[in-house]
C-alpha cells in the first residue's frame, strides 16, 4: 500500500465495473475528475468508447481510463510521471479486473508519447488532463498531432480550468463547462 493512499469516494460510475471504489492519494496535485464531469464526458462519448483504444495522459489515479475500460474500451494506455500515482493506477486496475487490458507508462508526457509512437499505437480516444494552468495542453496536443497518434475520426478531449487560457492550432469541435472544469473535444 502506498503512503497516503486511501479508498475514497472515487468510483467507477458505469459499465461492467460500475460501483467499484478506486484508491486515490491525499496529495494536492492529484485532482480526479468528479463523478459529474466523468458522467458528462462518457455520455458524450457513449458511441465511441466500445471497442476503442483509449489513451489517458497525465493519468493520476487512472479513473478516466478505467471508466473507459468499464464501458467497453478494448485497451487503455496510461501515462503518468509520478511513480506513486502509477502504482495507484496499477492497484486500481487490479481492483477493477482490467490489468490485462492496460499498459501503464511511468514517464513524462513527451517520452510517453514518443514510446507509444515507436510502438505504432494510434488511438481512438485520447484524454489530456494536465495540472491546471501550467501551459501543458498546447504542447501535448501539438506532439499528438505531430506523431499522428489519433486515428481518422478519433477524438482528443482536454480538461482544463474554467478560466485557463488555451491557444491551440485547431478549434475544438465542442466545448463544455462543468463546474470548474472545461472539456474541449478535438479531432
Amino acid at each position: 500500500m502506498i503512503t497516503g493512499e486511501k479508498m475514497s469516494r472515487l468510483r467507477v460510475i458505469g459499465g461492467i465495473a460500475k460501483g467499484k471504489r478506486l484508491k486515490t492519494r491525499n496529495v494536492k496535485h492529484l485532482r480526479p475528475a468528479t463523478d459529474f464531469v466523468k458522467e458528462a464526458l462518457f455520455n458524450i462519448l457513449t458511441n465511441q468508447v466500445p471497442g476503442s483504444l483509449f489513451l489517458d495522459l497525465f493519468a493520476g489515479s487512472g479513473s478516466i481510463g478505467i471508466e473507459a475500460l468499464s464501458r467497453g474500451a478494448l485497451k487503455a494506455c496510461f501515462v503518468e510521471r509520478d511513480p506513486l500515482n502509477a502504482e495507484l493506477i496499477r492497484e486500481n486496475l487490479a481492483i477493477t479486473g482490467f490489468t490485462e487490458q492496460a499498459e501503464v507508462y511511468i514517464c513524462d508526457i513527451i517520452r510517453g508519447l514518443y514510446l507509444l509512437s515507436q510502438k505504432e499505437y494510434r488511438f481512438d480516444l485520447i484524454f489530456v488532463d494536465p495540472p491546471f494552468r501550467k501551459g501543458l495542453i498546447e504542447p501535448t496536443l501539438d506532439l499528438i498531432w505531430e506523431l499522428d497518434l489519433l486515428v481518422p475520426g478519433g477524438l482528443i478531449i482536454t480538461r482544463s480550468a474554467k478560466k485557463e487560457e488555451i491557444k491551440v492550432q485547431k478549434n475544438p469541435l465542442r466545448q463544455e463547462k462543468y463546474g470548474d472544469s472545461i472539456l474541449m473535444f478535438f479531432c
